[in-house]
This record gives structure tokens, C-alpha cells and sequence, in this order.
């Protein structure tokens, strides 16, 4: 049983309760009310409960109605908070709801297994998109540097073509072989294979030997 204690202060009720016989956490002789606004108590209780539940706010200080911020049928309270470091600020809570509104709770989501089966989904597949650019993107600068090479030799023959996939692809890393024919001075059929390595952050390597 809830007993109320009433207490007269400069044409103001300063209220202080009791559940049971034992002081509840918040101390209620902290909040304050125009006598007029007394039947809004308990919802500035809750209210300042409410702010009390966030991590940012340690300790309530005072609280009160926001007359400014107010409208007929939805209070807006004003509590004030101590941080942890210390400092003061003011939660703005609004009456109705309960809802603070200078700082919102953070609310952990529960998901079911589907929600949680498609996030896995839709998670590899940006992995698997994300490791296919990255295989292209090696491919181009690899061929870059491949063409760079051969761009002197005389009748050079492509053999493979340029969208040629990784001999070893393993995301930060991959390795490329293309085949192609070419001429020696004499006129010399020449038989060559360009093989390249690359890994993130890392320039091409591009060596040229006969091809087997």
C-alpha cells in the first residue's frame, strides 16, 4: 500500500513517497510540482523513472513540469540528471508516453530465425560480390602490366584470352597465367606463357618464361 506524504512548500507540493514501508530508489522529495499540476505526480514519478533507466543518467537530481513545453493533455517533464563524469543535464521526458526524448534508450531486437537466416544470406552474398570485384580488379591490373610487357614483341599471339580465370584466387591474393605466341628476330616461333601475382596493396609481378 502506497502511503503519500504532502508537504506545503511556497504554494508548491513537494512530494515524497513509500511502497511497503521502504524508501523507493528514486528520492521522490527531489521532484517538484505547481500545486495546480499535483494530479500529474505520478506521471512525473514514472517519468523520472524512466530517465533513471538510462546508462548516461546516474543519478536523478530534480524534476519538474516544463510549463513552457506543456500542452493540455501531454506534459513534457524536465529532469534533471547527474553523468557519470559528474556533470548535469536535462532528460526531457514526455508525460504521456513515458519516452525520454533528449536521449533515446537503446532497444536490443530480438530477431527470429528468419530474420536472422536472411541477414546471414544477404551478408555473403555482399562478401561473394565484394570478392568478385576484387578478383576483376586484379585481373585488369594484372593484364595491364602483362600487355606492358609484350607490347614489344614482335608478332605477340594471344593464346588465353583477357577474362581469364585466377589459377589461385584466396580474396587478398591472386595468380593469373595467360599463354600467348610470338617471333624471335630470326623469325623464330616462340612459345611463352606470362604469369602474374598479386595481392591487396601490392604492385603486379609479371614474369614471361617458355611456355610448357
Amino acid at each position: 500500500m502506497m502511503q503519500r506524504r504532502n508537504i506545503l512548500f511556497g504554494g508548491a507540493v513537494m512530494l515524497s513517497g513509500f511502497i511497503g514501508g521502504s524508501a523507493v530508489a528514486l528520492d521522490e522529495s527531489r521532484l517538484w510540482l505547481p500545486t495546480k499540476y499535483h494530479k500529474l505526480y505520478l506521471d512525473l514519478k514514472e517519468s523520472a523513472l524512466a530517465a533513471e533507466k538510462l546508462d548516461v543518467c546516474t543519478e536523478i537530481l530534480r524534476g519538474s513540469l516544463d510549463l513552457d513545453q506543456s500542452q493540455p493533455g501531454k506534459p513534457i517533464f524536465i529532469i534533471r540528471c547527474r553523468k557519470a563524469d559528474g556533470r548535469s543535464y536535462n532528460e526531457m521526458v514526455d508525460g504521456t508516453t513515458k519516452e525520454t526524448l533528449t536521449t533515446k534508450p537503446v532497444v536490443i531486437e530480438v530477431l527470429s530465425a528468419e530474420e536472422v537466416e536472411q541477414i546471414r544470406l544477404a551478408e555473403e552474398q555482399r562478401l561473394a560480390e565484394q570478392s568478385e570485384k576484387r578478383k576483376v580488379r586484379f585481373r585488369h591490373l594484372c593484364l595491364e602490366k602483362y600487355k606492358e610487357k609484350t607490347a614489344l614483341m614482335i608478332q605477340m599471339k594471344p593464346i588465353t584470352p583477357d577474362n581469364v580465370e585466377p589459377i589461385a584466387y584466396e580474396g587478398e591474393a591472386a595468380e593469373f597465367n595467360w599463354d600467348f605466341d610470338a617471333r624471335s628476330l630470326s623469325g623464330r616461333k616462340l612459345q611463352y606463357r606470362a604469369n602474374c601475382v598479386i595481392s591487396e596493396g601490392v604492385e603486379p609481378a609479371v614474369k614471361l618464361k617458355a611456355r610448357p
